[in-house]
């Protein structure tokens, strides 16, 4: 009685938990369901219900509210909050690339370089051509001290996006920090030719 007890139990937690968008735990809870018990119906039909879920929602994303709280906290200051939280969101929506790019641009501010490194990183897995996390990897790589990288990073950023003056200017900044004058200047030219 306590095995069935416990049975109907998870089940019911897989359940409430899938309803509630953690779908993760609820695929847990039923694939140990199915450990013990190959033959359940409802574990069967509960992960396969997820697995229709996933296949028609690949790309799933945190609620609106959550993605504005995460933003508004941002814009706060609360860089060490927003770190927590985004972290914890990228576990539950490993897919959804503001979320990687926030947790990006705030660990980086409050000197985590590695974690934002690897957000960043994150960001172009999911969207190769977003120029705007090149450049950001690319001030990161240049905190770290890693002027060769941060420099590939500001060329991939400039080379997706020709009229990005940001980029063309941080990369102006890195090699003037490195005595290349002339070809800071070029750089400087660029972002006047690109605002004009």
């Amino acid at each position: 009685m306590l095995t069935k007890l416990s049975l109907d139990q998870s089940l019911m937690k897989a359940r409430s938990n899938a309803k509630k968008g953690n779908f993760a735990e609820a695929k847990n809870l039923y694939q140990t369901v199915l450990k013990i018990f190959p033959k359940n119906q409802r574990a069967q039909q509960g992960l396969a219900s997820l697995n229709k879920h996933n296949q028609n929602n690949p790309l799933q994303n945190p609620p609106q509210e959550v993605i504005n709280q995460l933003v508004n906290l941002y814009n706060q200051g609360q860089l060490s909050s927003v770190v927590e939280q985004a972290q914890a969101l990228t576990e539950q929506y490993p897919k959804t690339l503001l979320v990687w790019n926030i947790l990006g641009a705030s660990a980086a501010q409050i000197g985590m370089l590695d974690e934002a490194i690897v957000s960043y990183n994150k960001v172009l897995s999911l969207k190769p051509d977003f120029y705007e996390a090149y450049n950001n990897m690319g001030i990161t790589l240049q905190n770290q001290g890693n002027v060769d990288k941060a420099l590939e990073a500001y060329n991939k950023a400039i080379l997706l996006k020709p009229d990005y003056a940001e980029a063309y200017y941080n990369l102006g900044n890195v090699l003037q920090d490195q005595g290349k004058l002339d070809k800071a200047v070029d750089g400087l030219q660029a972002i006047y030719i690109t605002e004009a």
